[in-house]
């Protein structure tokens, strides 16, 4: 209960410190007479992050920093949106990617200019606008978010190391990004395919790397980051496995998305890949008429899940998240 109440209290302390930066950048927006779509653009991307998200990534950030030694919560609170904001920039490319209209249960970024602007410049033309303004909106959230570990005032040094970090794990993240992709795009796919996507793209990125910055920027040591690295991955994937459950068997308000959206999308999780490899041939061959299917009825999606359930994958990858 302790746990929750000082996780809580770091939520709400980055929270505070988000409201802060989009009130600094809209008055220097205005003192430096940039045009109104920038304007209007970091309005958005303030309501975009600040409207839900579990922070999970500066809450890491910040632990790494605590577990490592560091004691200065002023400093690292305000340098823990740095890695919110560059989540903000990948999670909007990513809607992009995954054709996504709907983000912490609103409309995705893209969507929101397509909405704003279809009208005044029709179907095809606003659906073409929406993504370019999204992609923009992601690269402004991107720079941000450097800006800020860069002004962040610890030491020269660490500030370069977590600079370095950083990079490191966007990097990580594209390489997941793309593997991904690839996977969506093969009709065949095994499970190390799915392992190494889950490491680059969740492991390395939603654990690992907010908590070696923040051990970083407390000065910690190359075998401190190495035991980090250890712990981190297998945690990575454990989270993973049960955000996929959550994809395919989570309600609209928690998961922020359509019911069924992770079936309709056709991800490839170990979740479903399982339920391949266990089906007899009516439920496969039903599988494969709902997974990858945009308009997928509710009825539809509700008997896939019930033949996840059948086969016994969903209680396979729940025992397996949990060690």
């Amino acid at each position: 209960m302790q746990t929750e109440k000082l996780l809580s209290k770091l939520k709400a302390d980055i929270n505070r410190e988000l409201q802060i930066f989009f009130e600094d950048k809209t008055r220097e927006i205005g003192r430096d007479h940039k045009p109104g779509e920038i304007l209007e653009m970091v309005e958005l991307l303030k309501d975009f992050i600040l409207r839900s998200g579990k922070r999970i990534r500066p809450i890491l950030f910040c632990c790494g920093y605590f577990a490592a030694g560091g004691k200065d919560r002023k400093k690292i609170l305000k340098a823990s949106i740095s890695i919110e904001l560059i989540h903000s920039y990948l999670l909007i490319h990513d809607d992009i990617i995954d054709r996504d209209d709907f983000r912490h249960g609103s409309v995705s970024m893209h969507n929101k200019y397509r909405e704003r602007y279809r009208k005044a410049l029709g179907k095809d033309a606003g659906n073409h606008f929406g993504i370019s303004m999204a992609i923009i909106a992601g690269d402004l959230a991107s720079s941000f978010g450097h800006k800020v570990l860069a002004d962040s005032k610890f030491s020269g040094d660490v500030r370069s190391r977590a600079i370095l970090e950083m990079n490191k794990i966007i990097s990580n993240t594209i390489v997941g990004e793309a593997m991904d992709v690839v996977l969506a795009a093969k009709d065949k796919y095994e499970k190390p395919d799915i392992i190494d996507m889950q490491i680059y793209k969740t492991a390395k990125y939603t654990i690992e790397g907010p908590l070696r910055l923040g051990a970083i920027l407390a000065g910690a040591d190359q075998k401190y980051l190495k035991s980090l690295s250890a712990y981190s991955i297998p945690l990575g994937i454990a989270y993973q496995i049960q955000d996929d459950v959550m994809g395919v068997f989570g309600d609209e308000k928690t998961i922020g998305k359509p019911v069924g959206s992770d079936l309709k999308e056709g991800k490839k999780t170990l979740l479903i890949l399982k339920a391949y490899e266990r089906g007899n041939i009516k439920q496969v061959k039903y599988m494969n008429t709902v997974i990858g299917k945009k308009d997928a009825s509710r009825g539809e999606i509700e008997k896939a899940r019930d033949i996840i359930r059948e086969t016994g994958s969903l209680d396979f990858q729940k025992k397996r998240s949990m060690g």
